[in-house]
């Protein structure tokens, strides 16, 4: 314990500093994808969640799981209470909210269990590790929130302030599926109330976990620069509600998932090739911008209907790509990637030989009459047989398939 204590002190000094650092205002944007990815997009059961936004959008901004592991609830509200009218007219009061929740499995908790506390920190830091490439490479970057939520802990109870008492607000919340909402990290729809008459005055209260957990999303992306993507409906119409109708989309969660069905056979494949497929940001852009068209075609589809339509978009693409990846005139002897170096390496080498006198002076005529003409004529070559490079969407598709293809 006494090294896991020395730990959380190097890491807090690291958050700080990585919160006093602001991000680069003129780089893309992240997207913050609400729900469930945020808190644990480093766990085994969001593998594949996980996969799925990498492909999608070119950032990702997560929130870091030691940071969680090790808070100690810096700049949380108290507890909300709303109070409940008994039949003899006396008072029971209700507390609920954020600091009652976020206990669940962090340091403090393992306080009496130090092989306990021991398991869960490596099991972290081997998640973590795991996805070392993406997160090395900025295309995962995380954050702590606690900074930004003890930071900014007088604007986000200024923002309740004004939520709880936003009448569209509460108009919105009182339809609304509940299950659907946040109301901290790891709780989803949970309504801690009695089945009894509520004192007027404390009514607009018992949306203050929600509207809370919306206020903190918002500001920890604002601080990451990034951009808060609701993950279902609920959560896409209270923040249209909060903010306003610009916000058009939530995180096509079920469409990537029959995308990957089709293009990538393991999450494992995505998550290996999620920096390389950023390399070229023309086609990245591409293949988003398709996905984002394949979204909108399918946003009212059931699930049957989008399997059909995602399986018709992108399965001819599929063969396609495979199709010009086995496709060559002169089959596999020519690779493109640094065709010309190998090329003139290979001339160099032959007429280097052919000097030296060890070189059949039959094969050295096929050479041509020196290295550069030599040169000159296996580039023609290449450019007239060798596949034609693929671009556009069809190379984030191509780079999968490859991909897979080493791994099998």
């Amino acid at each position: 314990m006494r090294e896991l204590d020395n730990i959380a002190e190097l890491l807090d000094a690291f958050w700080s500093a990585q919160h006093e650092s602001a991000p680069d205002p003129t780089a893309s944007r992240s997207a913050f994808v609400g729900g469930w990815m945020g808190p644990f997009f480093s766990e085994p059961m969001l593998r594949h969640d996980l996969a799925d936004a990498l492909l999608y959008y070119p950032k990702l901004l997560v929130l870091d799981p030691l940071a969680d592991f090790f808070s100690r609830g810096e700049g949380l509200p108290g507890l909300w209470t709303v109070g409940y009218v008994r039949p003899d007219r006396e008072i029971n009061k209700v507390a609920s909210g954020p600091a009652m929740w976020r206990n669940h499995g962090n340091y403090e908790s393992f306080r009496n269990d130090a092989e306990g506390a021991a398991r869960r920190f490596a099991s972290i830091v081997d998640n973590l590790y795991l996805l070392e490439g993406p997160i090395r490479a900025g295309v995962i970057e995380v954050r702590s929130q606690w900074p930004i939520i003890s930071g900014r802990a007088r604007q986000l109870e200024t923002a309740l302030r004004f939520d709880v008492r936003n009448a569209a607000l509460q108009d919105y919340l009182a339809t609304a599926d509940a299950s659907g909402l946040h109301v901290w990290d790891s709780i989803t729809g949970l309504q801690v109330s009695m089945d009894l008459p509520v004192v007027r005055r404390d009514a607009p209260m018992r949306a203050a976990p929600i509207l809370y957990y919306l206020a903190k999303t918002l500001a920890v992306a604002d601080a990451g620069n990034a951009q808060y993507v609701p993950t279902n409906e609920a959560s896409l119409g209270l923040l249209r509600t909060k903010y306003n109708d610009a916000v058009a989309r939530t995180h096509p969660a079920a469409m990537l998932r029959e995308v990957a069905r089709i293009a990538v056979p393991s999450a494992d494949v995505a998550l290996r090739e999620a920096v390389a497929i950023r390399q070229s940001s023309d086609n990245f852009e591409d293949w988003r911008l398709s996905l984002q068209a394949l979204h909108r075609a399918t946003a009212s589809d059931d699930s049957h209907t989008l399997r059909e339509r995602v399986e018709e978009t992108l399965v001819p693409k599929v063969h396609s790509v495979e199709r010009e990846l086995g496709s060559s005139s002169l089959g596999s002897s020519f690779r493109k990637a640094g065709a010309d170096v190998v090329i003139d390496g290979a001339v160099g080498a032959a007429t280097g030989a052919i000097a030296a006198g060890s070189v059949d002076p039959g094969a050295a005529a096929l050479l041509g009459v020196g290295g550069a003409a030599a040169a000159g004529a296996l580039r023609w070559l290449l450019r007239q047989y060798a596949p034609a490079p693929i671009e556009g969407d069809q190379a984030v598709l191509a780079t999968l398939i490859k991909a897979q293809q080493i791994a099998e």
